[in-house]
């Protein structure tokens, strides 16, 4: 069956967003703990088998599984914390000003929410 343009257009990648996601990545994964960022990079970036990186690191799969758990939702909470829609570009940008300056309007306010009352 042929596919729509529509169709094609859904599965071809996003090179902007890919570009964006990346460029994140780069960033932040060495804001991880290493053994964290390193099974993520070899894992899900370069797709290496989970019982190579084990042998290779001398530990078990489950070790493994552990180590990719905690490192997805370190790396997630990150990239929650730090990439942000880019107003200007719309996508996550994480080189652009505008988006910096975002992020960090973000971090006043979450500083000022954590601030104790003052009684007055």
């Amino acid at each position: 069956m042929e596919q729509t343009a529509v169709e094609n257009l859904a599965i071809e990648p996003d090179r902007e967003t890919d570009e964006a996601v990346c460029n994140c990545l780069h960033k932040l994964l060495p804001t991880l703990k290493p053994e964290y960022a390193d099974v993520l990079w070899r894992s899900d970036i370069l797709g290496e088998p989970r019982d190579r990186i084990a042998a290779s690191l001398g530990t078990t799969l489950n070790n493994i599984a552990v180590r990719l758990h905690r490192g997805r939702q370190a790396l997630r909470k990150r990239l929650e914390e730090m990439c942000l829609t880019c107003p200007v570009h719309g996508f996550l940008d994480c080189r652009c000003d505008e988006a910096e300056r975002i992020r960090q309007l973000a971090r006043s306010f979450t500083d000022e929410t954590k601030k104790p009352p003052q009684n007055g």
